[in-house]
């Protein structure tokens, strides 16, 4: 859904958003021939009482070649940071994210128009329309991607668009126990229902926690 002010929502069902499937993105893997050993008889001249000797070749094995995704990653995995309590931070031209006791709120200060929340101020801890808390979801208001979910676990998030793929920048809410926020900067962004759009969620160890939309995994090992 897209307002006069070019904003997009995609959120869990719980947010009363609609989920994007996102196109499957091939993995391409290149599987080679078993270790066999080629035998070959050799007849040795002699007449009918002639010996027969077998002789034993050894192929060279065939390595596997590693998995490989057609995700082109567009940016470097930033820190992890902490986001104090009540306090904000920028998300990106013009939009910052703010806290405020269990509540956020993604805030939009674009010149020359009056401060607003786009998606309104969420509560965290006891409002049943933010449905699962720990599905990442995602928002979106022109390029800037940001999702709000529990994870005590997560270390890295991932967004795509298409075969492109963003790292992006976690902050966890002090003032909310258990919970993240993370954001990134998406070209191009792509409005609700164009099946393009993926979030995925992992630990420190590399495994994946969570995910959102479709496609294929782009940290897959």
């Amino acid at each position: 859904m897209r307002d006069r002010r070019g904003l997009t929502r995609l959120l869990p069902a719980g947010l009363a958003a609609v989920a994007v499937a996102g196109t499957m993105v091939a993995v391409a893997v290149f599987t080679g021939t078993n270790d066999k050993a080629a035998a070959q008889d050799t007849a040795v001249a002699g007449g009918p009482g002639g010996t027969i000797v077998k002789t034993t070749t050894a192929t060279a094995p065939v390595k596997k070649a590693p998995k490989a995704t057609k995700y082109q990653f567009q940016n470097a995995r930033p820190a992890v940071g902490t986001l104090a309590s009540g306090r904000e931070v920028k998300l990106g031209p013009g939009l910052y994210f703010k806290t405020k006791g269990t509540q956020w709120a993604v805030i939009s200060r674009q010149p020359g128009e009056p401060a607003y929340e786009p998606f309104g101020w969420r509560q965290t801890v006891g409002n049943a329309n933010i449905g699962d808390g720990t599905d990442p979801g995602m928002q979106s208001v022109g390029g800037t991607v940001s999702s709000v979910f529990k994870s005590s676990q997560a270390a890295t998030v991932v967004y795509t668009v298409g075969t492109k793929a963003w790292y992006g920048k976690i902050y966890r809410l002090a003032g909310i126990a258990g919970w993240v926020e993370s954001s990134a900067q998406v070209t191009p962004s792509t409005p609700q229902g164009s099946r393009s759009n993926g979030v995925f969620v992992y630990d420190a160890q590399g495994k994946l926690l969570k995910r959102f939309g479709g496609g294929a995994d782009p940290l897959a090992r």
